[in-house]
Order: structure tokens, then sequence, then C-alpha cells
């Protein structure tokens, strides 16, 4: 069993008028399946209520399946004894830093966590100068989180969480409300987590140029798992993307079409250097 593992998840939201009479059920994960082991990097993509986030926030026990299971770690997410350990196992970052920076210098916030969980005060504070050389924010360590631009908060989320000792870590949109700058910091930071630390990272994304790098790659549509495979095995595809409501990558888009001017390149080519090399230029 993977690190993270899911058997015919199905979560409904049910919608009530202002008397709290049921009006009506959504099912916005429908039987998901999926199998993820220690050290991937899994990106979720799909377009606005696909389900990816209310997926996202099954493996962090935040919401508990309607039917079906979730295993974090061979811990069943619906045992209300093991939450604990599941989120301590599985940490969670969100899109919006504001929402998870409380400390008014940086290393306060990195450490809050780890304090929570009674780690001694030596260990905390080496775990905490370690995610912030992790993600490439030692240097702002003595710095007011208000002080910093959206993608170095976070990256100061990010240290938090990995401050924890999580064998896995779950993005929900992290890069959602930053501009391009940020959001190349914010992603150049998760690969190293993964390829560096062998932290197990799962994307959950609109951006498709974010996904570029992941080993494997899980498209939702209506809650349901449309497509899978690796990136290139994706975006070999782009008809049924668009048909799914998502983008492509540029360059992927570039190559796509001088195929179909009858130029002779190979699918799902997903960076400039491929494209030229492919072009013989």
């Amino acid at each position: 069993m993977g690190i993270i593992r899911a058997k015919d998840v199905v979560y409904e939201y049910i919608r009530r008028d202002e008397d709290g009479n049921v009006e009506g059920i959504t099912k916005a994960v429908d039987e998901v399946s999926l199998d993820i082991e220690q050290g991937q990097f899994i990106a979720i993509v799909g377009h606005n209520g696909s389900g990816k986030s209310t997926f996202a926030k099954h493996i962090n026990a935040i919401l508990n399946p309607t039917e079906g299971t979730i295993w974090v770690d061979g811990m069943d997410t619906n045992e209300e004894e093991k939450i604990w350990d599941i989120r301590q196992t599985a940490g969670m970052v969100f899109q919006n830093p504001d929402n998870q920076i409380i400390g008014q210098v940086v290393e306060e916030d990195v450490g809050f966590g780890p304090e929570n969980m009674g780690i001694p005060t030596k260990e905390i504070w080496e775990r905490v100068e370690e995610s912030l050389r992790a993600v490439g924010m030692y240097q702002y360590r003595k710095h007011s989180p208000n002080k910093l631009s959206g993608g170095q908060k976070q990256r100061v989320s990010i240290a938090g969480v990995l401050a924890m000792h999580p064998k896995c870590i779950i993005l929900d949109e992290p890069t959602a409300m930053l501009d391009p700058n940020g959001r190349k910091e914010v992603i150049r930071a998760v690969r190293g987590l993964n390829q560096v630390e062998g932290v197990t990272v799962i994307l959950i994304t609109h951006y498709m140029e974010e996904i570029v790098h992941a080993d494997k790659v899980f498209v939702m549509d209506q809650g349901k798992i449309a497509m899978e495979g690796t990136p290139k095995e994706i975006f070999s595809q782009v008809e049924k993307l668009q048909g799914l409501r998502l983008d492509v990558p540029q360059v992927t888009m570039l190559a796509h079409e001088l195929k179909k001017q009858g130029i002779p390149l190979p699918d799902g080519i997903l960076t400039t250097k491929e494209l030229m090399e492919a072009l013989g230029v």
C-alpha cells in the first residue's frame, strides 16, 4: 500500500433551504480510487468545481468520505483517534498564506507547529532552520511575515508544515493568489522538497505549466478521475484536455499546432528545449 490510498471515495454536499430542509445533493467527489507511493510528486488538476480541492481535504482528514475509504500511511481517515497522527503525516498548505501565518516573526511562525507537538526546544530551532533553508527563506527568519511578498509568505507556510516532518505535503492551489514570479518561487521550492528531502508532494492546481515535472498527473472532472498518466501522456491529448476546459502550456500548444500543419513532431512536448531539439534547431 502506498503512502496515500483512496478506494471508491464519494463525497456529497447536502444543500438546504432557510428552514434546514434538504434541497438537493451534489456529488463533489464521485468514486475516486488512486494509489500514491512514498516520494512521488503527484499533480491533481481540473477546472473550478471539478472536485480536486474537495478531494485534497480528505487526505488531511479535514473532510471524511460519504462513502469509501482513504488511508494515509495505513491509517483510515475515518478513525477519529488517528486524526492527529494523520495530520502530522500529511501536512496541508492552503491557497491563502495569510490564513496559515500566525507568528509576528518568520522563525516563530515556523516553530509553532513543532511546539504544539511537544518537540524539545533545541530540536524545534533545528527544525526551523532546516525548514527555512529547504524553501530558501532562512535569511528572512527575523523578518515580520507582513513585510514579505506573496510568494515568500507561501514559502514560509510550506516551511511551517515541513517543520512538523510530515511524510507527505498536500498543496491546495498554493499559487492561485500569486504573480508569475511568486508561482515560480513556490513551485521551485516544492520540487526541491520532493527531490532533495524525499517528501511526497500532492499538488492541486489549475496551472498546467506547474505539473510538467510531476511523476504522475490525475485530471478530475465532475468529481471523477477523467485522465491519469505522466505529464507527457496527459499533454499528448491536447483536444481531450481542451474538452475538459483545461489549458495546456504554450509550448505544448505550439507543437500541437505545428504538428497539425504537417511538421513531424512527437506528442506531448513539455518544454521549449524539447521543441527546439525536435525541430533540430
